[in-house]
């Protein structure tokens, strides 16, 4: 399955072409090094030494770990693993009425000097680390994601994350952390509505019109059904993690905002590969 989810990454990658100015690779071949070091678990500098690499994969020049290093660090790669994320995602077509949104904490040692990473609440008390938010909808598809210090708000990085994500959903549904008026005023913006159950399932006489409206729906049977339906993006997070080449939490190798950034795109754009190499394999059978 690693060699169907492999081709599908070179088919998702951009052409091989030198960008402007004084390069001696492309953002393809970054990328494909990138990419490679990520599916296997290992540093960014084990995918520089040819010998890593199968020889049917393997590119005709590997870049240094010193010149890999640098480049990870330009916005222009940054921005061409979000490119090749986003393609990813469009891949699967529409996005369907309902998203989902949470947040999935990535904790670090406490005895790391990760300057980026800060102590916040994780499942069942404090870490320290950082937090993976994300919309996802019902075909388990990232629809869109952040990654953020453990410490920020999660209604606040909600936010952003509706901000950025692609149009056509309808509903979005999340727990009750995201029940604050900014966000149902994001979501209406949107053309959607968040249904969040409302603490202590109220809300304030001067509460906005889509609170209220949440609250109505939620307290009818079907409103309820629809709450359930938030263990969806929880399947997302186990289903990405349960795969060979999924992600099992940080290794000790990367660590600050940036590097943790690439490393956790990085698993789920090769999550959703997966899931379209499945897909592929289904309709040719």
């Amino acid at each position: 399955m690693e060699d169907a989810v492999w081709r599908m990454v070179l088919e998702l990658l951009p052409p091989d072409q030198l960008p402007d100015g004084r390069f001696r690779y492309s953002d393809r071949r970054m990328l494909m090094v990138t990419l490679w070091a990520i599916m296997c678990d290992r540093p960014f500098s084990w995918a520089c030494r040819a010998e890593h690499w199968p020889t049917r994969w393997r590119p005709e020049a590997l870049p240094d770990q010193s010149t890999l290093s640098r480049r990870l660090q330009r916005p222009r790669f940054r921005a061409a693993l979000d490119d090749v994320l986003r393609r990813s995602q469009e891949a699967f077509g529409q996005i369907g009425r309902e998203v989902f949104i949470d947040g999935r904490p990535l904790l670090i040692g406490g005895a790391g000097k990760d300057r980026d990473a800060r102590k916040g609440r994780a499942v069942g008390g404090f870490g320290r680390g950082y937090k993976l938010h994300a919309l996802t909808n019902g075909a388990n598809v990232f629809v869109a994601l952040m990654i953020r210090p453990l410490n920020e708000n999660e209604a606040r990085v909600g936010l952003a994350l509706l901000a950025i994500a692609p149009g056509g959903f309808r509903r979005v549904i999340g727990d009750g952390e995201y029940d604050t008026m900014r966000m149902h005023r994001a979501a209406r913006q949107r053309g959607a509505r968040l249904y969040a159950m409302p603490r202590q399932r109220r809300v304030g006489r001067r509460a906005q019109p889509e609170r209220l409206h949440a609250l109505r729906v939620l307290s009818t049977a079907a409103g309820e059904a629809l709450l359930r339906q938030r263990s969806a993006i929880e399947r997302t997070f186990g289903d990405m993690s349960n795969l060979a080449i999924g992600f099992k939490g940080l290794p000790a190798w990367v660590r600050g905002l940036r590097r943790v950034d690439t490393w956790v795109k990085g698993k789920v754009l090769l999550y959703h590969c997966h899931l379209l190499a499945k897909r592929r394999a289904r309709k040719c059978a």
